[in-house]
């Protein structure tokens, strides 16, 4: 089927901006994976451990400032603290990594000067920073719909290949240039998929995006494959 719909407004997300980072949790979901954290999924004062130091991930959609360290402060171990400082007075009661997204430049000696009584060891691991290159994982999303007797497409955000091109200030007009082949089950039966459509373009050319339906048409699986082989999967009923 020869189509000749145009798409426009398409836009690569930025790692370094904070709308990447709208849902918190994902945010620290997110993070952890990155950063190769161990997650504590029940403290109450700490995201997880990562090289024998305690993690706290500041609010990521703002700098992280000093107000952001009443809750971290409210919540830690003092008694532990008190009893770490008693049986070795030369070492750390704590190592503790603060990670966020911009930070207030005293952020590091204002957590030291709250805990002066103790000795501690702060690092701040700033994302905007010090990891400009972190390659945060995430699922591909695509809009699907039918249109009367057509299967259309809308837009396909393949988020890891998103986020590479938008490292390399790579701008994308149209999401297909990301896209290297689809295919689509016109009768998907739960289980296995028997693609009857295989849209591969073809060297300079894009995949078509809209497709006729067949009146035979039940349960429709569709497979997206983007240029870094990475694939979606979604059912359209």
């Amino acid at each position: 089927m020869e189509c000749d719909a145009k798409y426009t407004g398409f836009e690569v997300y930025n790692v370094n901006n904070y709308d990447f980072f709208r849902n918190p949790v994902e945010a620290r979901d997110l993070l952890i994976a990155a950063l190769e954290i161990q997650p504590f999924p029940q403290s109450d004062v700490w995201d997880g451990e990562l090289d024998g130091r305690m993690v706290k991930i500041m609010p990521v959609n703002r700098i992280a400032t000093k107000a952001d360290l009443k809750e971290l402060l409210a919540n830690l171990p003092y008694k532990t603290y008190e009893k770490r400082k008693e049986e070795n007075l030369n070492q750390p009661v704590e190592r503790i990594t603060i990670v966020c997204m911009g930070h207030e430049p005293d952020l590091k000696g204002a957590l030291e000067q709250e805990l002066a009584e103790y000795k501690v060891d702060v690092q701040i691991v700033d994302i905007l920073r010090d990891k400009a290159d972190l390659q945060l994982k995430r699922d591909s999303e695509a809009e699907i719909v039918r249109e009367g007797d057509k299967l259309v497409i809308r837009a396909f955000y393949p988020m890891n290949l998103m986020q590479k091109l938008s490292l390399q200030k790579e701008y994308v007009e149209d999401w297909r240039q990301l896209v290297d082949s689809i295919m689509i089950d016109w009768n998907y039966d739960g289980v296995v998929m028997q693609p009857t459509v295989t849209d591969v373009p073809g060297k300079g050319e894009m995949v078509k995006g809209i497709y006729n339906i067949p009146e035979d048409c039940g349960t429709i699986k569709v497979k997206i494959t983007d240029l870094l082989s990475e694939s979606l999967e979604m059912e359209v009923r």
